[in-house]
């Protein structure tokens, strides 16, 4: 019981700390296909955008999508928020179980900490469900160091049951082939003939898990994409991963003065893990220890990859590490630190740090309440005002909306006949796509050319919390062929001053077609019926 009682307890603290308001914007567009896909089955091509994207659409995330949709709908949000917090309280704990030795209460300190810092991660994402799955890998793998035996084939059925059902939920379940791999290609030496055959058996049935599934190849296939975004092989894996915040590395972002608490905590968890492996004071297994590097170097590369190191982290060093006893004995000997002094500093040193945590967390709290009651969404994020303007005036049919990636999900879940000109899934964009989309947010003034040329005659983006739109907003204000028609604390929506609006199909129903004029928040109708085919309206519009 004393060493249960410090894993549940950091899984209760996980849990307490992931249970913050739904701030992932992806989320949205998750629940949007979901949505479609039971209306309309499966699909192969981008039902949300209107500008071009790649085809086929891989939809890796089904599985995930239809599981949130169900808690939605059933739960609403507070049951996503819920639902999330509970899986990754699972997670540290699945993690953190197979530790044999104990945790002493400066590393629950340091685990708890840690944990604290991190927990922004903690978000309502796929990764969450790689996670778990990688949590019963990094538990059941070392059975296949053992004899073949009814343990055995239970942990391999298990094993390749979860490798089919994470195919459709992340793109990362080819990280259940490496974690595999290392371990038996770790432990191969060592087992017997029946056992090298029974898990070269066990690993090639692992690979092929993805081909049971419709687009089986192409699922395979899916993931090379994503490790070309990672090291940067091509125009457009370059720009996403040198432009898109979350795929920037933690040296970059403290550099740039963003998030420092956590990628310093971070940077110092890589230091940390290199320092033990180093020098050996772990009782981990060779595996453990080859995804724990795998892990640092995840986290090295871009922030996102956050909870991929952590998780290992904490079962590795901060519950094996020997460094504490080798500190002591350093200070005993260079400085004449005696055993109890030592004791009642780092005794002292657990109480401070875990009242600092602690502290720190509840003044955070009241962030998450408005009125008295639990925010299950971070408003601040969202469109939701806009989105209702936008339902009560909606577009006209020929007429095509630029938004935000962070809108993007959430206009599509909410306004289901609105195509979006983009949202997070920025792997299915090429490089002209992203380089233009992140070109007007720096030159704002090429904008109104480009939405000329597509028939772009409005447009939605936050004016406050993402910087990055704020030019573009001011240029938009700025110009006289552009009215700001609806603008809250968060986001703005702006019509272009000219929009010809048809309610017929066809020319024998062109009594029934006006052209507006939208200046100053007010709408003038220049002409309808068989005026609008006059010629001297159209001069110099």
């Amino acid at each position: 019981m004393k060493i249960a009682l410090p894993k549940i307890l950091f899984a209760i603290c996980v849990t307490v700390f992931a249970f913050f308001p739904l701030t992932d914007t992806d989320i949205w567009w998750h629940l949007a296909s979901a949505r479609d896909f039971l209306e309309n089955g499966l699909a192969t091509d981008d039902p949300f955008c209107w500008t071009a994207s790649k085809s086929p659409w891989i939809n890796v995330h089904l599985y995930f999508q239809l599981a949130l949709y169900g808690v939605e709908h059933f739960a609403g949000t507070f049951g996503l928020v819920a639902l999330k917090a509970l899986l990754w309280g699972l997670v540290a704990f699945l993690w953190i179980l197979p530790v044999k030795r104990k945790i002493l209460p400066v590393h629950f300190a340091l685990l708890f900490a840690f944990a604290f810092l991190f927990r922004y991660a903690f978000e309502c994402r796929p990764i969450l469900l790689s996670m778990l799955f990688l949590g019963i890998f990094w538990n059941l793998l070392p059975q296949l160091e053992k004899r073949i035996s009814a343990k055995w084939i239970l942990s391999t059925v298990v094993l390749i049951a979860v490798e089919w059902i994470w195919v459709r939920m992340q793109g990362l379940f080819p990280l259940g082939f490496v974690l595999a791999f290392c371990a038996i290609a770790f432990s191969f030496q060592d087992l017997s003939l029946s056992g090298k055959v029974g898990n070269g058996i066990f690993f090639v049935l692992l690979l092929l898990t993805p081909l049971a599934h419709t687009q089986g190849v192409l699922l395979w296939l899916y993931p090379l994409e994503l490790l070309n975004r990672l090291v940067g092989g091509n125009a457009s894996s370059q720009i996403f991963s040198q432009q898109i915040a979350e795929n920037r590395a933690p040296t970059t972002l403290l550099a740039q003065g963003e998030n420092q608490a956590a990628m310093i905590a971070l940077l110092v968890g890589i230091f940390i893990s290199a320092f033990t492996i180093l020098r050996h004071r772990h009782l981990a297994k060779p595996f453990q220890i080859a995804w724990l590097v795998i892990g640092m170097f995840l986290a090295a590369t871009a922030e996102r990859n956050l909870t991929l190191f952590f998780f290992p982290f904490a079962s590795i060093v901060l519950s094996h590490s020997g460094e504490l006893l080798s500190l002591r004995s350093a200070l005993e000997k260079n400085l004449s630190v005696s055993k109890k002094m030592f004791s009642t500093s780092l005794q002292i040193f657990t109480v401070l740090g875990f009242a600092f945590v602690v502290g720190t967390f509840v003044r955070s709290l009241p962030a998450y309440f408005e009125n008295g009651s639990f925010k299950t969404i971070s408003a601040e994020r969202l469109p939701s005002g806009a989105v209702e303007f936008m339902r009560s005036n909606p577009q006209s049919v020929s007429s095509r909306l630029f938004n935000d990636d962070r809108s993007g999900g959430y206009i599509e879940w909410k306004l289901p006949g609105v195509k979006t000109f983009a949202d997070g899934r920025f792997i299915l964009k090429d490089s002209t796509f992203l380089a233009n989309y992140l070109k007007f947010s720096e030159k704002p003034e090429e904008f109104f050319s480009f939405a000329d040329s597509l028939s772009i005659q409005r447009v939605l983006l936050p004016v406050r919390y993402i910087p990055l739109w704020i030019p573009l907003a001011k240029a938009l204000e700025q110009n006289p062929e552009w009215t700001c028609v609806y603008q809250d604390s968060v986001y703005a929506v702006w019509d272009h001053h000219r929009i010809l609006v048809m309610d017929a199909l066809t020319s024998d129903y062109h009594e029934k077609i006006a052209v507006l004029d939208i200046r100053d928040s007010s709408v003038h109708v220049l002409a309808s019926g068989n005026d609008i085919l006059h010629p001297d309206l159209w001069k110099n519009k």
